[in-house]
């Protein structure tokens, strides 16, 4: 037990605190090292950690006084010395609170609830911090020392009722608290407790500070240390976030490489892991020994990146060429000759604006459109797949606000419509609806947006956006034009789910209109997918009376067989057959065959993508019931319709 001051008389023990403030610096210094996320969790606990250390320190000055009463004490530093401790301890308890209240996934609605809480126990603190300095009761001045037994019962006992307060409020809360936040609070909660009894019980020993900076270490524990790979040495992508940002705000300049190994990501692999593992280990030191400017960090099982923190396009493709020496030999020594990705890119401007989600994005579009299967690839970017890369990531931003907000007037989906003409009656009876998506003044064409709206699941909100458009649209044609209907392309993945064909109607019957002049084009390879799925869809819209289309017939997925076992009614034959056809009897042959077919089994055939007269010609000649093209009309607005039907 140390001894303070005095060899003779009151003396405490706070071996407990020296510990604790050493536990709390050692936590300062791992924090910096390993540089968690910047949430707004974290940065409390930050201020709870740098507020610990000034609480502990301040309190081992008081106790140091307190033994050495003839050497330091002065009443009125003293009291000022008790009061401070006491503020640092409320802002402590604070702090710790917001903690947790941060952990839930929901925040508490009723911030007033929480505010006045606050305001409550600050009440309730201070003033019993107020009336113990005025009737100085806080301590008591002995011949033999400083008696501070009231001081320290006084702030464990609002330990012990914050720490109720807060127990509480996470059990009312517990349905929007993680599950491993919860079980914390049980365990240290209950502990805090505890060790504060135990304070107020022995006069002799302090060890409150333990109260405080224990559940701190094990919030940084849980929730923000960063897992260190001990089989490659790297940190984790939290490490790299931490770093990038903090980087961009310093505005240091710096590349970054993006390493993938395709063949460790492809589940048919299955490579020695026990080897992989040293020699993995081996290229990352390998790679971190070329420059103290490279920082590794592993984003998943074989994909890496390094931030290369230089401002030099030079220096960059030199540290990246002796990347691509080390990969090379990597892939020379290994026994199953793993083959990599090194792309690298640099442009702090764009990085500063969009962020490292931006970039992680902008590295794997590099390596779809770069990547050679069983290839060694390296590439160095450059401006103009920064460009391109843009473009797709705004269209890709764009279509998730879209399908976020879900609004069916949303002016970004732009429905434009193509007249369908009618051989038999001679005039325009249908059209197709077309979708368009446009962003800053341009228009985006189909081929470009749908491949991005099908990867991100998007598509679903764009049909259901366009349904609401041609029936809004066919409401007001109706009125004072005659025509039959306007067809609207479903997607896969629309009709894979059962219950598509009741949004459809629901959706069409909040308007004014004859369900049946809304009508749906499907593609064979939808049914490739899911047929059964797709086929109870078509029944169930068939029964109400919804005419379907089966689009692009002839594009390498016909079977005859499978498209009359469906509810279609007209068959849209694919523009690229008839360039064929004109071009080869064979395909000619095919073509009358397969139209004398349908109409005997009485389809209504279309063809599409007729351009000039001859093309229209041969179609007229061939028996097509409806013909479309630019020959006839081109895409327009769908309200540009009223040009091409009659009135009524």
């Amino acid at each position: 037990m140390p001894h303070f001051g005095m060899h003779i008389g009151l003396r405490y023990d706070i071996i407990g605190e020296y510990a604790s403030l050493l536990l709390a610096i050692l936590l300062l210094v791992f924090m910096s090292l390993t540089k968690p996320k910047k949430s707004k969790s974290y940065k409390f606990l930050v201020l709870g950690v740098l507020t610990a250390i000034v609480a502990t320190a301040t309190q081992i000055m008081i106790v140091e006084v307190a033994s050495n009463v003839s050497v330091y004490y002065n009443r009125s530093t003293f009291t000022a010395l008790l009061t401070f401790f006491l503020v640092l301890y409320a802002a402590i308890l604070v702090l710790i609170f917001n903690y947790i209240n941060l952990m839930s996934e929901k925040r508490l609605k009723k911030r007033s609830v929480i505010i006045m809480l606050y305001v409550s126990i600050a009440l309730f603190y201070f003033s019993g911090v107020v009336y113990q300095v005025a009737m100085k009761s806080l301590y008591f001045v002995r011949t033999d020392g400083i008696d501070i037994t009231h001081f320290t019962t006084f702030y464990c006992m609002m330990g012990m009722l914050c720490a109720v307060i807060c127990f509480i409020v996470v059990m009312i809360r517990r349905r929007t608290i993680a599950r491993i936040v919860i079980r914390g609070v049980l365990i240290v909660v209950p502990l805090d407790i505890i060790v504060l009894i135990l304070q107020i019980i022995d006069k002799k020993a302090i060890f409150s500070a333990s109260t405080y900076v224990i559940p701190l270490v094990a919030f940084y524990l849980l929730f923000h240390s960063n897992p260190y790979d001990e089989d490659t040495g790297c940190q984790n992508v939290s490490a790299m976030e931490s770093r990038f940002i903090t980087d961009i705000r310093r505005n240091r300049f710096f590349y970054l490489a993006y390493i993938d190994f395709p063949q460790l990501t492809d589940t048919s692999f299955s490579p020695d892991y026990e080897m992989l593992s040293i020699e993995m280990a081996r290229v990352c030191r390998e790679i971190e020994r070329i420059s103290r400017k490279i920082q590794l960090y592993r984003i998943s099982f074989g994909t890496y990146m390094a931030l290369i923190e230089t401002k030099e396009r030079s220096d960059a493709q030199n540290y990246s060429e002796q990347m691509r020496d080390i990969l090379d030999a990597f892939h020379d020594r290994t026994e199953d000759h793993f083959h990599y990705f090194l792309g690298v890119c640099g442009d702090s401007r764009r990085f500063s604006s969009v962020g490292n989600k931006w970039t992680q994005l902008f590295m794997m579009y590099i390596k779809e459109t770069k990547h050679i299967d069983g290839e060694n690839v390296y590439y160095f970017a450059n401006g103009s797949d920064f460009r391109d890369f843009d473009e797709i990531y705004k269209i890709e931003q764009t279509l998730l606000d879209v399908r976020m907000k879900m609004d069916a007037e949303d002016e970004r989906i732009i429905c434009y419509a193509q007249p369908i003409y009618s051989v038999d009656k001679d005039e325009f009876r249908s059209a197709e609806a077309l979708m368009r998506l446009h962003i800053d003044g341009k228009m985006i064409p189909p081929d470009m947006f749908i491949p991005i709206a099908e990867r991100n699941n998007c598509i679903h909100a764009l049909t259901v956006i366009m349904i609401h458009k041609v029936c809004k649209a066919v409401e007001n044609l109706s009125m004072e034009y005659d025509f039959d209907a306007i067809t609207i392309n479903c997607s896969t993945a629309d009709f894979t789910d059962k219950t598509f064909y009741k949004e459809i109607l629901d959706i069409i019957h909040g308007y004014n209109i004859d369900q049946k002049m809304i009508r749906l084009e499907l593609t064979e390879s939808m049914m490739a997918e899911n047929y059964e799925a797709v086929k109870h869809n078509m029944d169930m819209l068939n029964r109400e009376g919804i005419h379907l289309y089966m689009d692009d017939f002839g594009t390498g997925y016909s079977n005859l067989e499978r498209v009359v076992d469906v509810p279609v009614q007209t068959i849209k034959f694919d523009k690229s057959l008839l360039y064929k056809s004109i071009k080869d009897d064979r395909v000619d042959d095919i073509i009358s065959y397969m139209i004398e077919f349908f109409k005997k089994n009485g389809f209504v055939t279309l063809i599409e993508g007729v351009e000039d007269e001859s093309q229209k010609k041969y179609s007229i000649d061939r028996g097509f019931d409806y013909i479309q093209g630019y020959h006839y009309a081109k895409p327009g607005p769908i309200e540009s319709l009223s040009k091409y039907f009659k009135h009524k």
